[in-house]
């Protein structure tokens, strides 16, 4: 049984504010029925981009037909769920620019006694969820092939991508599907204090909404560290 443990929000917050990639569609909510109109309840409705603030994306996101996706392996919504849930790491990079290589973060991560499943990166100390940065730290191809070798389930990153923001062919994208790996984006790891030298595992939970026909769904992902 899981002993007393602490919450650690890693979800950027989305609002009329959020930012996303240029031309995608933001948030923004329509109320639908007023309190003060019905005397009973308000109801609302929303309309945003599933890539909009913390989320994950499903492999029609890159490949297929969206209107016709193969059954049973591409939306949102049939991805398997253990990846999302488990035992992971970060590692703290923060501040760091450009492509995450493989021997950035070589020594965290052989620090480990067992090698992590889920990895998160972290490149910024802090997160401005309300301003879309023209350019960011993405993960590159040998890393990705690297953890692939070692058997990961699961990136995260607390950018809006795990490529360039110039990339034309989303070639960490596809290394990553192709070995079998799901990914995050858009985390905020601003409030975790990461010692590199003394390697601390938390519990994650990110699952993502089961949407049968999206390419991508927000999450609430969040860190559980244990009670010393």
């Amino acid at each position: 049984m899981m002993g007393p443990f602490e919450i650690i929000d890693i979800s950027q917050p989305i609002d009329s504010q959020t930012a996303c990639f240029p031309g995608d569609t933001a948030f923004q909510r329509n109320i639908t029925v007023h309190h003060d109109q019905s005397g009973v309840i308000n109801l609302s409705a929303f309309t945003m981009s599933p890539h909009v603030g913390t989320h994950a994306d499903a492999p029609v996101h890159i490949q297929g037909d969206l209107n016709q996706p193969a059954h049973n392996t591409e939306t949102v919504g049939q991805l398997p769920l253990t990846p999302f849930m488990g035992p992971t790491v970060v590692v703290d990079l923060s501040p760091h620019t450009g492509e995450i290589g493989w021997h950035q973060v070589e020594s965290q991560l052989m620090g480990y006694s067992t090698f992590p499943q889920r990895i998160l990166f972290k490149t910024s100390p802090s997160i401005r969820y309300d301003v879309f940065e023209d350019t960011y730290p993405c993960i590159s191809v040998d890393l990705a092939e690297k953890l692939i070798a070692h058997h990961v389930l699961l990136v995260g990153i607390d950018t809006p991508s795990v490529d360039a923001i110039d990339s034309k062919t989303l070639e960490t994208h596809h290394a990553l599907l192709k070995g079998g790996v799901v990914w995050l984006e858009n985390l905020d790891l601003s409030a975790l204090k990461i010692r590199p030298h003394q390697p601390e595992t938390y519990f994650l939970s990110a699952l993502p909404l089961k949407f049968m026909s999206l390419e991508a769904s927000p999450v609430r992902a969040v860190l559980l560290k244990l009670a010393p």
